[in-house]
């Protein structure tokens, strides 16, 4: 790893709002608005690493969520570095930078041909991930795909998430058994491992020391909700054990195959808000 393997894209807004982005993994490793705290998780014992991923941030998972597939665990887009295409906005309203990541500078990794770009925009009190897929060769491809986001918590067991009530999901703690959500509010009590199918486009996220945040997604049919609890944080080894009180994945995903025609674009989007501030444009 050298340092430039290690740059940094550093956005501001008016507003005094700033987050950080990695180009190792194209990664958004810090977003705090203006008079408000962190609002994004990142372990103290990791780094930024050739062919390794940094444990917390938002970590860009393609073309393969999880070990669904034969490539490693989450891809490779979470490993490779990135290309800076258009510089951080200075003073602006809405802070704007874009990441590119192709199949070259992949180094082929992949026996397909593509494009991904990372929009990353960030107004008063919210801040947006987009990310696209573009089919660049002759063939269709099948991808999944993930924005693995980690959430600053001060103590994750007195947080819950609203709106997820009556939807299908996958629990990965009981062989990826399909179940329906029957509470209104989903606690964290300890290790949670979760895909969401065909979830609605917002979420609250109440509690847990830290402000109401809004969470939307479109593009993405899915939502993983994820902590590794006590005895898991233990084996880790790149997240303090106690820090699982400290974290939250909320993750919009396509966790299931999406075909992708030749000169097609696909598009899937997270959106964060401090729910106690007016909607962003």
């Amino acid at each position: 790893m050298t340092a430039a393997d290690d740059a940094r894209v550093l956005l501001r807004n008016r507003a005094g709002d700033s987050a950080r982005v990695s180009l190792h993994g194209g990664q958004l490793l810090s977003w705090q608005p203006a008079g408000d705290r962190e609002q994004i998780y990142r372990s103290p014992l990791s780094a930024p690493a050739a062919g390794k991923a940094l444990r917390g941030g938002a970590p860009i998972c393609f073309p393969q969520f999880s070990d669904r597939g034969p490539l490693p665990k989450h891809g490779f887009a979470r490993t490779s570095r990135w290309e800076l295409l258009s510089p951080s906005a200075s003073d602006a309203e809405v802070a704007q930078a874009s990441l590119q990541l192709d199949s070259t500078a992949a180094s082929m990794r992949w026996e397909h041909a593509f494009t991904l770009v990372l929009v990353v925009r960030m107004g008063p009190g919210w801040i947006e991930l987009q990310l696209e897929a573009a089919n660049t060769g002759r063939a269709a491809f099948a991808f999944t795909a993930a924005i693995h986001t980690y959430l600053a918590m001060q103590d994750v067991r007195t947080a819950n998430v609203r709106g997820l009530q009556g939807q299908a999901y996958e629990d990965a703690l009981d062989g990826l058994a399909l179940k329906q959500e029957g509470a209104a509010t989903l606690g964290f009590p300890g290790e949670i491992d979760r895909v969401y199918r065909d979830v609605p486009e917002a979420l609250a996220l109440e509690g847990g020391g830290m402000p109401p945040r809004r969470i939307l997604q479109r593009g993405f049919p899915d939502t993983v909700v994820w902590n590794p609890g006590p005895d898991k944080a233990v084996r880790l080894g790149d997240m303090p054990a106690q820090d699982w009180l400290r974290m939250l994945c909320i993750e919009a995903a396509a966790a299931h195959p999406v075909e992708l025609a030749p000169g097609k674009t696909w598009r899937g989007l997270q959106r964060l808000e401090l729910a106690s501030r007016e909607p962003g444009s």
